[in-house]
């Protein structure tokens, strides 16, 4: 593990295999450091903001995402959007694209909705943010594909939660606890996007029991790596 330091901003980075790399930052730290003074929004605020390329101490989001950031209807999204896509814009240049300014690195989405760089889609990019934290995942192997999630843990789920988000076999194998069962979930969550389907496949068709998955009842050779940060946070990413 080691960490970089833009601006203000202190980016932690993890190299779980060879090849792989992930980059995780607190969001307040990334708003405080690319807005403006007088354009910095109260990240206690509900409603959404109007925010122009202007707003920010140097440009690094093109027309098209200003006008996507300007139609969420909170600022809490808003904020995440905006912040994973800086984190991953110069994760890209750094690690790939020293020659592309960051408002040209842009990225799409397939019809599912994994995400991709709009001009170079063979590169394995995946997002995730919760709460305070977002983070991004990169591969220079253009064959492989990966999947990253991260989650704020908070109390045990309720059962309503539970019976939607596991099956009756993961249920049986699960520990009573709730770092536990964050766990297990980014697992899943993580293998979701790997998949590049998301919440449009049927959480009940993947399993994750012992660090394994199963996909319709099918052993998936993958690998599965987890950490914990500052306590309450897990961080999980499915790569090949």
């Amino acid at each position: 593990m080691g960490s970089i330091f833009q601006n203000k901003i202190c980016i932690n980075t993890l190299s779980p295999k060879p090849g792989i790399t992930i980059w995780y930052a607190r969001i307040p730290e990334i708003i405080h450091s690319i807005f403006k003074k007088e354009a910095r929004p109260d990240l206690r605020a509900l409603l959404n903001q109007l925010f122009k390329k202007q707003d920010f101490i140097k440009p690094f989001l093109s027309h098209e995402e200003i006008n996507a950031i300007n139609g969420f209807k909170a600022l809490k999204k808003q904020m995440e959007w905006i912040s994973g896509r800086y984190l991953i814009k110069q994760m890209m240049q750094q690690l790939f694209l020293g020659n592309a300014s960051l408002d040209q690195i842009t990225l799409s989405y397939l019809d599912q909705g994994a995400p991709f760089l709009t001009t170079h889609p063979d590169l394995p990019v995946s997002l995730s943010h919760s709460n305070d934290y977002t983070a991004s995942a990169c591969c220079k192997d253009k064959e492989k594909t990966l999947g990253i999630d991260i989650e704020k843990i908070t109390k045990k789920p309720d059962a309503y939660f539970m019976k939607t988000a596991f099956t009756q076999n993961e249920i049986a194998h699960l520990k009573d606890d709730a770092a536990q069962i964050f766990k297990n979930w980014t697992i899943k969550e993580a293998y979701l996007k790997y998949i590049k389907k998301g919440f449009n496949e049927s959480l009940h068709r993947v399993e994750v029991i012992n660090n394994e998955i199963l996909h319709n009842n099918n052993k998936i050779n993958v690998d599965v790596f987890s950490t914990f940060i500052d306590d309450d946070y897990i961080l999980s990413l499915v790569s090949d």
